[in-house]
């Protein structure tokens, strides 16, 4: 059996900034979850998202994307030096083919 890749990295605030900005320009299908204390996990915009971890009210969140043709989930978590991001490839989700949009019938 093969496993999805798993990447991982600590990101800087100018490494967040970049990825925010990747996030917003490129991802496909793009949905946002914050962990809250005491609540769970609830939906929310990219830029929910990332205010979320910036003020300190979610010490995580989760997102699921679509980038050329493949299925993605980040998880990001606040850690003492920066944000620590986890990205495996979902191969779960039935791809769609590059260039096709989102909205389009497969």
């Amino acid at each position: 059996m093969s496993h999805a890749p798993l990447l991982q990295a600590l990101l800087g605030p100018e490494d967040r900034a970049e990825y925010y900005r990747d996030l917003a320009a490129l991802a496909v299908d793009l949905t946002a979850q914050v962990e809250v204390a005491g609540v769970g996990t609830r939906p929310c915009r990219l830029d929910e998202a990332f205010a979320a971890l910036e003020e300190g009210t979610s010490r995580r969140a989760l997102l699921r994307y679509r980038h050329e043709g493949r299925c993605w989930l980040d998880t990001l978590l606040i850690e003492p030096r920066g944000v620590r991001l986890v990205r495996m490839a979902d191969d779960t989700v039935d791809p769609l083919p590059v260039g096709l949009p989102s909205s389009q019938p497969r």
